[in-house]
């Protein structure tokens, strides 16, 4: 076989005037698989409200806790989780981790700074790690990140519908509209793309524009006015750096994709099939490499048609907010109708760990090289203490896998371990949020 290095890393393959995006190839870059590493990837996924826990063997509905038991040194799930039973020796469990800053803040809106560390009234507010993470090797790949949630927006302060903040500390709308994530994604027809390309050169005039008043005004104002135009401008700025990427992938054809596995017409009524197919959106953009870091808001914490799902569609006695609170007792239907809740999620999350499992990368799998964060801000609802976590995958980021990690004796904030996530993912930094440790416990 002939080798260059001077070929792309991106080919393509042209006939009867389309192009099809392939992955890279080692062999036309000069490269063989040992020497050309995987792509590192970063999922995290969050549900507002708390699941149903408890670790009391003496607790009547213990078999419904979202904590598994260790027995003979192997994870064991009970009945909300068990369909992860399968993959427990790719999961490793956290209890006993928090932010610091949030403990005292309003129970509802931890959701804001689950990715953050920081107090959502705070003044100041730090990335999300995902931000952070795509801020440094986001470039590679046609979307730095991508920002998803099942209802979509951004919400208010306190209330938040997203799980990413930009460098600025700004909320970043998470996307819910399927069809408009597929084309995104994967839709290379002419005329979207035409539209896209004028619509971002509309959107770069407009903030030209901006940054020329922007300059006028600064000239009549205080210094403090100064000062918050240009935490203005910032994030003014981070919109640029996309519309200018976005500009240089324009002539790019997006990679095809099989669609058989995608219902892009799903809505809340058919939770299951919306879910599974935003899954598989996302499998899709790791499998072609489009992206390599995704957040996805599972449920927030604010009212709505997602929160009464469990009702409509799932058959349980209330939504999931007043679920959450019931269980905070010592009742057990209460928390065995939160753990049905919680196991729907579980159902559908180890569907889409078996396919990442099921896929070869190299001589790994795509979950090998991938780190799934799963977990929510609530311990019992609205109690922003002792935040129940797992990770799923990242074998090649040497996570360790199938443990029970206990920090309830420990005082480590939940930052160390999302600077530990962020150096194996190989992003160079040597702090987050409030934290400047690793914890080493965590690795192999």
């Amino acid at each position: 076989m002939v080798r260059s290095s001077a070929i792309r890393r991106r080919h393509f393959l042209r006939g009867s005037g389309a192009a099809l995006l392939l992955p890279q190839l080692p062999s036309l870059s000069g490269q063989d698989s040992l020497s050309s590493p995987a792509a590192k990837r970063f999922l995290a996924l969050y549900v507002g409200h708390g699941f149903a826990i408890t670790r009391k063997d003496d607790h009547p509905a213990r078999d419904w806790s979202w904590y598994p038991r260790v027995q003979d040194g192997r994870l064991v799930f009970g009945r909300s989780m068990e369909p992860l039973q399968g993959l427990a020796d790719q999961i490793s469990v956290f209890q006993g981790l928090e932010h610091p800053q949030v403990v005292s803040s309003n129970g509802h809106s931890s959701a804001d700074s689950f990715l953050t560390g920081s107090n959502p009234e705070g003044a100041v507010i730090s990335p999300s790690l995902d931000q952070v993470a795509a801020a440094a090797a986001g470039r590679d790949t046609r979307f730095p990140s991508l920002v998803l949630g099942n209802e979509g927006g951004l919400g208010a302060s306190g209330s938040s519908l997203t799980l990413s903040y930009s460098s600025s500390g700004r909320p970043i709308p998470s996307s819910c509209d399927l069809v408009k994530i597929y084309n995104k994604l994967f839709n290379s027809d002419p005329a979207l793309m035409a539209a896209e390309k004028a619509d971002q050169q509309r959107n770069s005039s407009l903030v030209d524009r901006v940054f020329r008043s922007a300059d006028r005004l600064r000239q009549r104002v205080s210094a403090e006015d100064n000062r918050q135009i240009a935490e203005y401008l910032e994030s003014v700025r981070d919109v640029e750096r996309n519309i200018r990427r976005m500009q240089q992938w324009s002539e790019t054809p997006r990679p095809q994709v099989e669609q058989d596995d995608l219902s892009l017409k799903a809505t809340v009524n058919e939770p299951q099939l919306f879910i599974r197919t935003m899954y598989q959106l996302i499998y899709l953009a790791f499998r072609t490499d489009s992206t390599r870091y995704v957040t996805y808001m599972l449920q927030s914490m604010i009212d709505g048609p997602w929160n009464d799902m469990p009702r409509n569609a799932l058959g349980l006695p209330d939504g999931h907010h007043r679920l959450a609170h019931a269980a905070a007792g010592s009742g057990l239907k209460a928390l065995e109708n939160l753990g049905r809740y919680d196991r729907f999620h579980a159902e559908l999350l180890a569907e889409f760990l078996q396919k990442l499992a099921n896929t070869p990368e190299g001589d790994a799998s795509l979950l090998d090289n991938t780190l799934v964060f799963y977990g929510t801000s609530n311990s019992v609802t609205h109690v922003n203490r002792d935040y129940p976590l797992l990770i799923a995958g990242g074998r090649n980021l040497r996570m360790k896998r199938g443990v029970f990690h206990d920090f309830t004796a420990s005082d480590r904030p939940l930052s160390s371990l999302y600077l530990t996530f962020l150096q194996q993912l190989g992003i160079p930094v040597d702090r987050f949020s409030d934290s400047t440790d690793v914890i080493p416990e965590v690795l192999v």
